[in-house]
């Protein structure tokens, strides 16, 4: 904050230095309109530093998780089990600041439930590993309904819908998850399935402004291979003969989703099954 405002503190004390030496060269006219303009600067700049500190204390500090925390992402978050002890610090770091900065609320409830938290965050983490960068955009919020829900928003168990990032309108920031299929994704260690990585892989496609199933930052070589490989593997997909979940099929979009779910999920699996994608992806996923 300081060396943000480092530079108009210079300008504000050189406009004041000059007033003293335009009267004396009998510039009083002048030397009124900088006097002017430096009270209005300073007034405005003061007004932005009080802004932005308040904002700045708003923000929750960074979730710090203990023992038990760690005990129940080994239980609970399969993909976690798996890492290494470095890794593993680092996923807890960026859960810790997914929390302190996205907020959660889960419907029904004044304050979300731990776990639900963890899940939600777990699903951020797992979806951006291995990008070069892990911010989630315009997000602000994570809205998480007890079940599925039908495109009017009603709520029960037979709703079509189990996740959903918003792009344009009032609620832009913010992604819908059900919390039974949350739960179910991180549950099912074989159905190469799982909402909320699949939602927050299309926040990874949102970041170049649309969500087109063209992976954000892509080496331009793969950017054409993929939607090449995209292309041909869609085709195979309304002809039933993929191994990839039908649902990739609706367009590019879910495709992307639907690949990268498969590829953070069961990696072995999804390399044996599509080399090519596999490939592609894994250096897509590769921050080194």
């Amino acid at each position: 904050m300081i060396k943000r405002f480092g530079p108009w503190v210079i300008l504000f004390v050189l406009l004041l230095g000059s007033i003293p030496l335009l009267i004396l060269n009998d510039q009083i006219g002048l030397a009124k309109f900088v006097g002017f303009v430096t009270i209005v600067g300073v007034t405005i700049a003061l007004w932005i530093w009080r802004k932005q500190t308040a904002n700045m204390s708003d923000k929750k500090p960074r979730v710090i998780l203990n023992l038990n925390d760690r005990f129940w992402f080994e239980r609970n978050i399969p993909f976690y089990k798996k890492l290494k002890n470095t890794d593993r610090r680092t996923f807890e770091d960026r859960i810790g600041l997914f929390l302190s900065e996205i907020r959660i609320t889960e419907t029904g409830r004044e304050k979300p439930e731990k776990e639900t938290c963890f899940f939600v965050a777990s699903s951020a983490v797992i979806a951006y590993w291995g990008l070069s960068y892990w911010n989630y955009g315009d997000l602000t919020e994570v809205l998480v309904y007890p079940e599925n829900y039908h495109e009017d928003g009603t709520v029960d168990r037979s709703g079509n819908k189990q996740g959903q990032v918003h792009h344009g309108g009032l609620i832009d920031t913010t992604m819908i998850l059900s919390l039974r299929a949350l739960g179910r994704g991180f549950g099912n260690k074989t159905d190469k399935m799982n909402v909320g990585v699949h939602e927050f892989v299309h926040l990874i496609d949102k970041q170049d402004g649309e969500i087109d199933g063209l992976p954000h930052d892509m080496d331009d070589d793969d950017e054409k291979i993929w939607m090449q490989l995209a292309e041909i593997e869609i085709a195979k997909i309304k002809k039933g003969k993929s191994k990839i979940n039908p649902y990739g099929g609706t367009n590019y979009a879910e495709f992307f989703a639907v690949t990268v779910e498969s590829f953070k999920e069961r990696p072995e699996l999804f390399k044996k099954q599509h080399p090519r994608l596999y490939d592609v992806l894994e250096d897509y996923f590769d921050e080194d």
